[in-house]
C-alpha cells in the first residue's frame, strides 16, 4: 500500500470521525463566555440526562471524595468549578466518540496506558514549578495517545504489527511505514474537535523532548514526563524512552528524583480512583501495570554510581521487589541465595571489572541482565546477557524473570 493511499485512508477516517457530543460542544461555548454563570452551565449540563448522571455519579465517587453526597447539578458545578466541568465533559465526550469507532486495537491496553498517564499527571502536579489544574492534567494525559486509535482504525493491518513490536522506536516505525505518527494524527483529531491548543500540543509533542521542555508548553512537558512514568508503571503499550529524556523532562518541570518516587507511590491509588471515571464513561481498563503471574523477587544492582543505583532501586521497589546490598551479595552474606535478579550497570564498570564479574555470576542461580542506556555499547564479556534500559518498566522486569523477550 502506497504512502498516498495510507494517508488518504487516514484522512477519510478523520473526516468521518464522530464529533464530540452536542452537549460537550455547548458547554465549551458557554464556558468560553466570560459572562457565563453557574446557572448557565448547570442548565446546559442538565439538558443531557446521561452526561448529568455521569457527572453526579463521578463527583460522588472516590475520584473526588466529597464528604457529603451531591444530589444536584448546580451543586456539582459549584464543587467542580467551570474548569472541572469542562474537563469532565471533554473526557466523557472523547471516550464516547472513540467508542463509536471500530479499531482493531486492544482497548483494555490502550485505556490502561491512558489511565496511567492521567494518574501520573495528577500525581506530578503538586511537585512541578508551574501552577497547573489537576483535572486538566488528567484529561490531557488521558487523550495524549488518541491518534493511535485513529491509526488502528484507518490502517489496522499495518498498525497492528507496529503496536505488537514492543521494543525499538515506535514513532520511527509509524513514520516509515505509515507516513504519519500517532502524535501528528492525535493533534489533528483534537484540533478537529476544537479543543484548547494545550491539549492538541500535548498530543503532538509528548514524544518531542526539545519542544516539550522549551518552556512554552508546560502541560506538554507534564504529559511527556507522565508518559515515561506510565510506561514504567506498566510498559506493555510503549517503551519509556531514555535516561537523557527523563532527566530533561524532570529539569523542565523542576522535579527531583524524590518527587518522582513520591509520584510513583501515589499512582497506584490514583489509578484505582480513576478507574471509576473509566467505568462511568463506558470504557474498560485493566489496572495499569498488572502482569500475569507477576512475582516479587530479591534484586541486586551492580553499579558504582549512587544516582543510578538510587533510580534502579526506586523502580524495583515500586514494582514490589526487595533490594539486597551489592557488597553483601559479592561477599555471599546470609540471604544472598534469595537473590533472583542481578542488574549490571556496565556503563560505569571497566572492561576488567566486567570480565571479573562474569565468572562469579555464572556460579549464581539469579537471572543477570545488563542495565544499559539505549544505543550504548555492550561489553563483549556481557554480550550474551539480556539488556534492560535505564528507564525500565514493570513489564520489562517481569519479562526477564519469566524468560520471555522484552
Amino acid at each position: 500500500m502506497s504512502t498516498d493511499v495510507i494517508k488518504a485512508r487516514i484522512m477519510t477516517v478523520m473526516r468521518n470521525l464522530p464529533p464530540l457530543p452536542e452537549v460537550t460542544r455547548q458547554l465549551m461555548s458557554v464556558l468560553g463566555n466570560d459572562n457565563a454563570s453557574a446557572n448557565d452551565v448547570a442548565k446546559v449540563l442538565s439538558s443531557d440526562q446521561a452526561l448529568a448522571g455521569k457527572v453526579l455519579k463521578l463527583v460522588n465517587s472516590s475520584f473526588y471524595g466529597v464528604p457529603k453526597e451531591v444530589t444536584t447539578i448546580s451543586r456539582a458545578v459549584v464543587i467542580l468549578g467551570f474548569t472541572g466541568i469542562r474537563n469532565l465533559a471533554l473526557g466523557f465526550g472523547s471516550v464516547e466518540a472513540l467508542q463509536k469507532m471500530n479499531s482493531g486495537m486492544d482497548m483494555n491496553e490502550f485505556w490502561s496506558h491512558a489511565l496511567a498517564n492521567g494518574a501520573a499527571c495528577q500525581a506530578l502536579v503538586p511537585y512541578v514549578n508551574r501552577r497547573m489544574d489537576p483535572e486538566e492534567a488528567f484529561i490531557a494525559g488521558l487523550m495524549h495517545d488518541i491518534g493511535a486509535y485513529v491509526l488502528a482504525t484507518a490502517v489496522p493491518d499495518i498498525y497492528r504489527p507496529i503496536l505488537e513490536k514492543r521494543n525499538g522506536d515506535r514513532m520511527a516505525r509509524e513514520a516509515e511505514e505509515i507516513g504519519l505518527t500517532h502524535s501528528q494524527v492525535g493533534q489533528g483529531l483534537l484540533q478537529f474537535w476544537k479543543l484548547p491548543d494545550a491539549f492538541s500540543d500535548a498530543a503532538r509533542y509528548h514524544h518531542d523532548v526539545a519542544r516539550a521542555t522549551d518552556g512554552e508548553r508546560p502541560l506538554t512537558n507534564l504529559v511527556a514526563l507522565a508518559d515515561v512514568m506510565a510506561c514504567i508503571h506498566g510498559g506493555a503499550f510503549e517503551s519509556g524512552g531514555t535516561e537523557a529524556d527523563l532527566l530533561a523532562l524532570m529539569k523542565g518541570l523542576g522535579v527531583s528524583l524524590d518527587n518522582i518516587k513520591a509520584a510513583l507511590q501515589a499512582m497506584d491509588q490514583k489509578v484505582e480512583e480513576m478507574e471509576s471515571f473509566m467505568k462511568i464513561a463506558g470504557a474498560n481498563s485493566n489496572r495499569a501495570g498488572a502482569a500475569d503471574g507477576e512475582k516479587a523477587t530479591t534484586c541486586v544492582v551492580v553499579t558504582t554510581e549512587d544516582e543510578r543505583r538510587g533510580w534502579a532501586h526506586t523502580l524495583l521497589e515500586h514494582f514490589g521487589h526487595t533490594m539486597y546490598p551489592m557488597d553483601a551479595f559479592f561477599n555471599q552474606a546470609p540471604g544472598h541465595e534469595k537473590v533472583g535478579l542481578v542488574l549490571i550497570d556496565t556503563q560505569c564498570l571497566t572492561q576488567q571489572q566486567v570480565a571479573q564479574l562474569m565468572p562469579f555470576l555464572a556460579t549464581q542461580s539469579a537471572q543477570a541482565a545488563v542495565l544499559l542506556e539505549r544505543g550504548a555499547k555492550v561489553p563483549e564479556e556481557a554480550a550474551d546477557l539480556p539488556r534492560l534500559g535505564i528507564v525500565f518498566s514493570r513489564w520489562d522486569v517481569h519479562s526477564l524473570l519469566v524468560g520471555q523477550p522484552a
